[in-house]
């Protein structure tokens, strides 16, 4: 009997029971046209110093494309160097009001058409207690309705904050957010914050079913991705959110000590290797 690794996840088996039961358990084969995308907060200061230049390495390294954070050159300008060097904006990260202030959403809105872009994240906030991320989430499915129309999503990135406990029943406020906000409101997880925090990615990723559309890929510790030192379960990743998160595209973020350019470059050649 060969299962896949996804009907053996349905079946609650430990590896354990596997072993002693004898059953095959084929690999997860990652779906190689999901795209990886850089975001340019890893080379922020490369970037902010030479926008032109900077673009052409990511583009040579093999990033299909960026997502900002934050435009040292007017959108018009970006949008050009992107279309030069063959590179597509996925998505930006985005203050918060840029978003929930529904003045100056229609302004991001109208700068992400400019990009071409299709993701709005909010990259970190602060919210009282669970009522203020419940209200939040409110905010953001108002958000959400007006981006939608764009063709549009609008959403959160986690920080380990984000997974402190806020209710009584044990939920974080990463959850009381995503509780309260609509199913179009992207939870936007990011893997290196998750599991240096001890938070279960698996079960966040399981327990909201296609609004991992957007993911940042990075490795615990600091660690450059494809480090052996990482403590990601890359397989058991890519099989989750290609199968129920509904990922569209992956976004490489670094920010511990390596220089930020080498970082892009050996993930992106570690990405090859681990995702395809």
């Amino acid at each position: 009997m060969t299962l896949s690794r996804r009907d053996f996840m349905k079946m609650g088996l430990g590896a354990a029971a596997v072993v002693a039961s004898g059953i095959q358990v084929k690999a997860y084969d990652p779906d190689k046209t999901k795209p990886l995308y850089l975001q340019m907060y890893t080379v922020g200061r490369y970037f902010s110093q030479d926008p032109e230049g900077t673009l052409a390495k990511v583009a040579e390294m093999g990033y299909k494309g960026v997502d900002y954070a934050g435009f040292p050159r007017p959108v018009e300008e970006l949008r050009k160097l992107q279309d030069k060097y063959g590179l597509i904006c996925f998505g930006t990260h985005t203050g918060r009001g840029g978003i929930d202030n529904l003045d100056n959403l229609k302004r991001t809105i109208e700068e992400h058409q400019i990009l071409g872009a299709k993701y709005i994240i909010c990259p970190g906030m602060h919210n009282d207690g669970a009522e203020g991320w419940a209200e939040a989430g409110k905010k953001f499915t108002e958000a959400s309705a007006i981006a939608r129309e764009a063709g549009m999503y609008v959403g959160y990135h986690a920080h380990q904050p984000d997974f402190n406990v806020v209710t009584e029943d044990g939920r974080s406020s990463w959850e009381v957010f995503a509780d309260n906000s609509c199913q179009d409101v992207i939870m936007q997880i990011d893997l290196g914050h998750c599991c240096n925090k001890g938070a279960d990615y698996a079960k966040l990723i399981k327990k909201y079913p296609g609004r991992s559309k957007t993911v940042h890929v990075k490795e615990s510790d600091g660690l450059v991705l494809g480090d052996p030192k990482g403590r990601v379960d890359w397989p058991l990743v890519f099989e989750l959110l290609e199968t129920v998160g509904g990922v569209e595209a992956y976004t490489l973020e670094y920010e511990a000590g390596v220089d930020r350019l080498v970082a892009a470059d050996e993930s992106m050649k570690a990405w090859k290797k681990i995702h395809g």
